[in-house]
């Protein structure tokens, strides 16, 4: 039973899928991308007191060399006590990570782009965990890990807003969907998806340059705790954001159209097999998605058409 509806904001944008003028810009607007880029420290990388990265690889990505390492991050889950969400993002080879050193700024766990060396972009090894530590207690401890790397894809089809061109040229016949090219932050909103449950968030991104603009996709995707495996039970898109040029003026600035959609999650008082269950509505729209839960398949489906929102 869950009391009243919880709304989740799925995305910063502000607005519903929309085409709007935008004000003349110079000829090099900023990437659409680098708000999302700037976040400070998403993922945990300057680690707690007391945890090393070495320690977490062991724990979640046993047997990686961590000299491959391009980020390890650990930050503290509000809804389990001592306990710590981990990510640990490796290069798949010497030259991708001498390569990513060379480029990075920072910690970094985004595919690398595509070089003269290597003319299609790397997706980097992620792996997942939970583990449990207190400060001063010894060693952490695993409580769950997804136990090989991210492997999730992430599809537009028949979704409420905009997807990456690359998903759209998915041949017939053959499933949609995307690797993430970012992986931006840990999401702990709480997702509660069963009285005893929250499930624990991670924002995915993906960017696209055009002539004079450019475009941002961001995914939501979800995780609960399954014994000692940290399961994936939700996978979609909750927001775009496209910068589209347009006529150039007189003194040599140029027009650009900007389109925006948002998604938002919430988690419903009703119930499917006893989850709560899941729905996306269209900012500024009446267009919502429904998910329930497939007990077969341990995680949320599409189902239409909506339930109605009361218990069962």
């Amino acid at each position: 039973m869950f009391a009243g509806l919880m709304l989740l904001a799925c995305a910063p944008l502000a607005s519903a899928q929309t085409g709007e003028r935008s004000r003349s810009q110079d000829k090099s607007p900023a990437p659409v991308g680098s708000k999302v880029k700037a976040q400070a420290d998403g993922f945990g990388t300057v680690l707690p007191a007391g945890l090393t990265a070495n320690q977490l690889i062991a724990l979640v990505a046993p047997g990686r060399d961590a000299a491959f390492a391009m980020l390890v991050g650990a930050k503290a889950w509000p809804y389990r006590a001592n306990s710590y969400v981990v990510i640990a993002c490796f290069s798949r080879d010497k030259k991708d990570a001498e390569r990513s050193r060379r480029s990075s700024t920072g910690p970094s766990c985004d595919s690398a782009n595509p070089s003269h060396d290597t003319p299609a972009a790397i997706d980097p090894a992620v792996y997942l965990g939970v583990v449990e530590y207190r400060a001063g207690s010894g060693a952490p401890a695993l409580v769950a890990s997804y136990g090989k790397p991210y492997d999730i894809k992430t599809s537009w089809a028949f979704r409420h807003v905009e997807g990456p061109q690359e998903d759209d040229d998915t041949p017939a016949g053959q499933d949609s969907g995307l690797m993430p090219e970012q992986y931006r932050r840990f999401d702990f909103a709480p997702y509660k998806i069963a009285a005893t449950e929250t499930a624990i968030g991670l924002r995915l991104g993906w960017n696209e340059g055009y002539a004079g603009g450019g475009a941002d996709f961001e995914a939501l995707s979800l995780f609960r705790i399954d014994g000692n495996k940290l399961v994936n039970i939700l996978s979609e898109p909750v927001s775009f954001h496209k910068l589209i040029a347009g006529d150039w003026n007189k003194d040599g600035t140029r027009d650009h159209d900007e389109y925006e959609g948002t998604n938002v999650l919430s988690v419903l008082p009703s119930t499917t097999n006893g989850y709560a269950d899941l729905q996306l509505r269209l900012l500024k729209s009446k267009s919502k998605l429904v998910f329930t839960w497939d007990g077969k398949r341990a995680g949320y489906v599409l189902v239409k058409p909506a339930p109605a929102a009361k218990s069962r």
